[in-house]
C-alpha cells in the first residue's frame, strides 16, 4: 500500500511572507501528525523564503508535508489559498475524510488535531477558539478593555437570539460561536456538499460556515479546541485579524464586528421568523458603533426576557370512518384543505 492511500486527513495552511512564523507553526502540529495526517502548505503570492523554511522544517520534523506554491490575483485572497489546498487534498488523497484548517501565523493547542477528529465523528464541522499568543499579547496594552467586554456581552446576546429564533443554531446559546480560519475542521462530505470556501480576501471562514448550516449541516463550536493567534498589527488578509486590531488600538470610535446586527433589525427579523442562520453579514453600512453598543444590548436584553410565545394550537381532529368491510378499527386524521 502506497503511503498516499493510508492518509485521511488533510491540514490546509494559506500562507504568505510568513518566513518568520511558518516553522512554529509547524513545530506546533509535529508531534500531532500521525502517518495519517498530510500538510498542504499553499504558498501564495509570496517574496520571501517562506517555502523552502517550510520544507527545511518538515524535514527536521519528520512531517509529511506538501507545498504548493502559486500567484493569483490579490482581490482572491486566503479564501481562494484554502480553497486550493482542498483542492489539492480531494484530488490526491483517495482515502481522504477531515480537511482541517488553520493559518501560518498560529500555533494550535497539543491536542488539536485529535481533538477535531473526536468532534467530526459526531458532526459536520467544528469551530475552534482563538486566543491571543500569550507571548505578544503585551502589544495590545493600549486595547479599550471595556469596548471589548460590552462587544463580548452583546455578542452572547445575539447568539441566544440566533438559537431561539434562527433554523438550525439551537447549539449556540452558551458557545464561543466563533468560525475562524485558525481552526475550522470539516468532513470530506461536509466540504463538498458546501461546495468549498470562497474566493475571497477575507471572511471565507465564515461564509462556508454559514452556507453549511444553511443547507442543514451540523456544525459545532468546541470551547475545548484551541489555537493562538499573533498579535501583530500588519497581517495578511485585508480586513482580517491585524486590520481590526490596529483599528482599535488606534483611539478612533470604530465599529462592532460585522456579524453583530443592530438590536432592532435582530428583533424584526426574529420576530417575522425571517432570521438567516450564524453567522451573520451586516452590510458596512449598517454596523454598530461600539459608543451606541450599550443601547443595542439594553434592547435585546429586553426582548429575551419576554418568554417566547406559545405554538399556536393543533385543529381539532375529527373522526374518519373507513367502510365496514375494511376490518380496521377507526382511526383520526385531521381535515385537509385544497390550495
Amino acid at each position: 500500500m502506497s503511503f498516499a492511500r493510508c492518509i485521511d486527513t488533510a491540514i490546509i495552511i494559506p500562507a504568505r511572507d510568513e518566513a518568520a512564523r511558518i516553522a512554529h507553526c509547524l513545530a506546533a502540529l509535529a508531534p500531532q501528525c500521525s502517518e495519517r495526517v498530510q500538510i498542504i502548505l499553499v504558498v501564495n503570492n509570496t517574496s520571501d523564503a517562506t517555502a523552502q523554511i517550510a520544507q527545511r522544517a518538515a524535514t527536521s520534523l519528520n512531517i509529511d508535508l506538501q507545498v504548493l506554491e502559486v500567484t493569483y490575483a490579490p482581490q482572491l485572497g486566503v479564501g481562494e489559498a484554502r480553497r486550493r489546498g482542498a483542492e489539492q487534498a480531494l484530488q490526491s488523497l483517495p482515502h481522504l475524510r477531515h480537511l482541517l484548517t488553520t493559518d501560518a501565523d498560529c500555533r494550535v493547542a497539543p491536542d488539536w488535531v485529535a481533538c477535531n477528529l473526536r468532534h467530526l465523528q459526531t458532526v459536520d464541522a467544528v469551530c475552534g477558539k482563538v486566543d491571543l499568543h500569550p507571548g505578544e499579547i503585551a502589544w495590545l496594552a493600549g486595547l479599550d478593555r471595556g469596548f471589548q467586554d460590552q462587544e463580548n456581552r452583546y455578542r452572547k446576546l445575539v447568539q441566544r437570539v440566533f438559537a431561539r429564533h434562527a433554523p438550525n443554531c439551537a447549539d449556540l446559546d452558551g458557545s464561543h460561536g466563533q468560525a475562524p480560519g485558525a481552526s475550522l475542521g470539516f468532513t470530506r462530505d461536509a466540504y463538498a456538499r458546501a461546495g468549498g470556501f470562497e474566493p475571497i480576501p477575507c471572511g471565507e471562514d465564515r461564509a462556508i460556515i454559514r452556507c453549511m448550516r444553511e443547507i442543514g449541516l451540523q456544525v459545532r463550536h468546541a470551547s475545548e479546541l484551541r489555537v493562538a493567534a499573533s498579535c501583530r498589527l500588519t497581517g495578511r488578509a485585508v480586513g482580517g485579524m491585524s486590520d481590526t486590531l490596529r483599528l482599535r488600538l488606534s483611539g478612533q470610535d470604530y465599529f462592532a464586528d460585522d456579524c453583530l446586527p443592530r438590536a432592532g433589525d435582530l428583533i424584526r427579523q426574529a420576530q417575522s421568523g425571517a432570521l438567516g442562520v450564524w453567522p451573520p453579514k451586516v452590510a458596512p453600512g449598517d454596523c454598530i458603533p461600539m459608543r451606541a453598543l450599550s443601547e443595542h444590548r439594553a434592547k435585546l436584553q429586553n426582548f429575551l426576557a419576554k418568554p417566547l410565545p406559545a405554538p399556536a394550537a393543533l385543529p381539532p381532529q375529527s373522526p374518519l370512518q373507513l367502510p365496514a368491510h375494511s376490518g380496521q378499527q377507526r382511526i383520526y386524521a385531521a381535515p385537509t384543505t385544497k390550495g
